[in-house]
């Protein structure tokens, strides 16, 4: 055998070996294999894009191979996620949950290995910081998202990796796939019209909206992750689930669709057209049963009120939600009536005074049956969504994480910032 096939098949079954074995010995429940399929998903979505990257700083580089996603060959492609997405989780569960240790161990590993794997690949100078970046980036967050997965810990940080995870590998890989290689995406984009560009930064956004807003109300209203195997503990009927039942879908539906036509490539679309396939045949039928049993009648009468995927002019459905306002400040009062004359559906305007907690700084909104409590802009965001259709997508746009905390800067830098109420007034 030569020194390249041997590198190869250590690459590949070394690691799926090892994990093999400590799989064997660790005999991991449920809840700690969700946590592993998730941090293989971690690293499976994001590697090629740091691996070219890295190559496209001159870090280093592989030999020619046949087999390869984006110029890295498949056997060390697959052996560097099943190292650092199972071997490694489970390696820090051996060691006791000493998650530094086993990061510590494999990053020592890994440093000491890749000298010896040239001809397969050849280091440049500064490689290390390359490796650094990736032990950086892939290693350390997928052992800390099989813990928290694991323990039912951080919902919306783990719900805020399962999204470049997931949506990395549906839509990430067949972009580079179909695509070609880093350089080859980038000749792409900068050969197309300014006007196209435009389109398509604007259509990205667009359709990620829906996706992005469901992972946010399923983990904060919830208390779980879109994934079936990491479901959420409550059936969320309120923000965009009160307008449609598959907003998650649509966004991948519509972002293949759209990558479809930046690569001018059919494979995309014959995904996203399995995806829809799926999603109404077993994927559909699979649901129904594990939410019927789950949540009961509430579950039937939400599905026969909210349609899959064409989205309601105005919710459904939606649960019994508060929103609180300072009825001693102008402002929240011109809130309160602009609110009322548009009819909000299970939307309670109350006097911040009735507010049981502490003394209130802001305009709050409140969700009883979860006690999810957003304020200021994300109470605002959350109310326009017990609207009609143009303003839930206007709340759905200002709720998003990071868009909220820009608004709610500007909103301070003009003088509705938080103010203190001693007579428990907000």
């Amino acid at each position: 055998m030569s020194r390249e096939g041997a590198i190869h098949l250590a690459c590949l079954y070394g690691p799926m070996a090892g994990a093999a074995l400590l799989a064997w010995w660790v005999r991991p429940d449920r809840r700690l294999a969700t946590g592993l399929l998730f941090a293989l998903a971690w690293n499976a979505a994001l590697l090629p894009w740091l691996d070219a990257l890295a190559r496209a700083a001159d870090l280093w580089e592989y030999q020619p191979s046949s087999h390869s996603i984006s110029g890295m060959p498949l056997a060390l492609y697959f052996g560097w996620i099943f190292g650092w997405g199972l071997f490694a989780p489970l390696l820090a569960r051996a060691l006791g949950d000493r998650l530094w240790i086993a990061a510590l161990l494999l990053a020592a590993i890994d440093l000491r290995a890749m000298p010896e794997m040239t001809p397969v690949l050849v280091l440049h100078h500064r490689w290390i910081w390359g490796e650094l970046a990736v032990v950086a980036v892939l290693l350390v967050p997928s052992l800390w998202l099989a813990r928290w997965t694991e323990r039912r810990e951080r919902t919306g940080l783990r719900c805020a990796m399962l999204v470049p995870a997931f949506g990395g590998i549906f839509l990430g890989l067949p972009l580079l796939v179909e695509g070609g290689d880093f350089a080859a995406l980038l000749d792409r984009w900068s050969s197309l019209p300014r006007l196209h560009q435009a389109s398509f930064v604007v259509g990205v956004i667009a359709f990620s909206i829906p996706g992005l807003t469901a992972v946010h109300d399923l983990a904060k209203s919830g208390d779980g992750t879109p994934v079936p195997l990491d479901p959420p503990r409550r059936l969320v009927t309120h923000g965009i689930y009160a307008f449609v039942r598959n907003p998650m879908q649509i966004s991948m539906t519509l972002l293949l669709i759209l990558e479809s036509l930046f690569l001018w490539n059919p494979w995309p679309l014959v995904l996203a057209a399995v995806g829809v396939v799926y999603s109404e045949g077993f994927a559909r039928w699979s649901e129904n049963e594990d939410m019927r049993h789950r949540f009961g009648p509430a579950w039937t009468r939400y599905r026969a009120l909210v349609r899959p995927w064409l989205p309601a002019w105005k919710p459904q459905i939606g649960e019994a939600c508060e929103l609180y306002l300072d009825a001693s400040c102008g402002p929240c009062n011109e809130v309160a009536r602009w609110f009322q004359n548009r009819s909000p559906l299970q939307l309670r305007l109350l006097d911040a005074t009735a507010w049981p907690g502490t003394p209130l700084r802001r305009v709050t909104w409140h969700h009883p049956s979860s006690g999810r409590t957003e304020s200021g802009v994300a109470a605002i965001a959350m109310a326009l969504q017990h609207l009609s259709l143009p303003w839930a997508v206007i709340g759905w746009i200002a709720g998003l994480p990071g868009v909220c905390q820009v608004l709610r800067i500007c909103f301070d830098a003009a003088g509705t910032g938080p103010v203190e109420r001693p007579d428990h007034r907000a």
